[in-house]
């Protein structure tokens, strides 16, 4: 009768094991979604960064960093379909779009994603996916979209 892995192998089984059992389970790090995503249609880029929350915990936001399309009429594009008539004049290069995301079961969630185009923000998880794309899945009331963006 041979010998379990563990015996054979020590520490590499044991490491090896964690590792099969995390990439099955679909569980993502916290700090998976750190770095630099394109957004699904490849107009603009988001960088992702963490921060400290008050009771500790590790808080996700995004903001975008890059746009195929960055002037129109010769000016900054602006936030101009913005709910909040007062905020219509910021530039979309800069601006905040994640918000608020925690990890939660190998994603994220509790965050929201800001729309430019509907001038909006919607509930939103966020998971990887298998093909280490970052999953975007938008809660606009009675419908719901998933985007995908690769890093």
């Amino acid at each position: 009768m041979s010998k379990p892995c563990a015996a054979r192998l020590g520490p590499w089984c044991i490491a090896a094991a964690w590792a099969l059992a995390t990439s099955l389970s679909g569980a993502a790090p916290p700090d998976a979604m750190l770095g630099t995503w394109l957004t699904d249609d490849g107009a603009s880029k988001v960088v992702v960064t963490a921060a400290k929350a008050a009771d500790g915990s590790g808080v996700y936001a995004g903001k975008v960093v890059w746009l195929k399309e960055p002037l129109r009429d010769g000016k900054p594009v602006r936030d101009a379909n913005n709910a909040d008539a007062a905020q219509r004049e910021r530039p979309i290069l800069g601006l905040p779009i994640l918000a608020g995301f925690k990890a939660s079961g190998g994603g994220w969630s509790a965050g929201t994603v800001y729309s430019p185009r509907a001038g909006t923000s919607y509930p939103a998880e966020l998971s990887i996916g298998a093909d280490g794309r970052l999953q975007l899945k938008v809660d606009a009331g009675l419908v719901s979209k998933t985007d995908y963006w690769t890093g």
